[in-house]
């Protein structure tokens, strides 16, 4: 029984650092993630120019994402894991990019610091 709780002790640092994600990959899921929202429904009648904006948006958001899903499987997480994690990430953010979140809530990160992760 001792060796087991020992073994177990010994586990246990290993379990806890194995989904530790580096603060930009963290930065990239969050902010790909809220360009993917903002830029998932484009309205049909919009102009030419919203329209091209919104492309770039939605591409690097895509690109954000996709540099980020690797480091966080890297990390630790499951498939499954990472899943759950994006739409728990996807609900969150959807309450900044819609402005329903509650009045005084800290925002992870502003637009301006995502933008600049793009170029934009």
């Amino acid at each position: 029984m001792l060796r087991v709780l020992a073994l177990a002790a010994m586990l246990l640092p290993v379990a806890a650092t194995a989904q530790e994600v580096p603060t930009e990959a963290v930065m990239d899921l969050w902010c790909g993630t809220a360009f993917d929202l903002m830029t998932r429904d484009a309205a049909a009648d919009a102009s030419l120019e919203k329209l091209a904006s919104a492309r770039l948006y939605a591409e690097g958001g895509q690109r954000l994402i996709q540099r980020a899903i690797p480091i966080y499987l890297e990390s630790g997480y499951s498939d499954a894991a990472l899943a759950e994690l994006r739409a728990e990430l996807e609900s969150e953010v959807a309450r900044v990019v819609n402005g329903s979140g509650r009045a005084g809530e800290d925002v992870a990160y502003s637009f301006q610091d995502c933008s600049a992760l793009i170029g934009q």
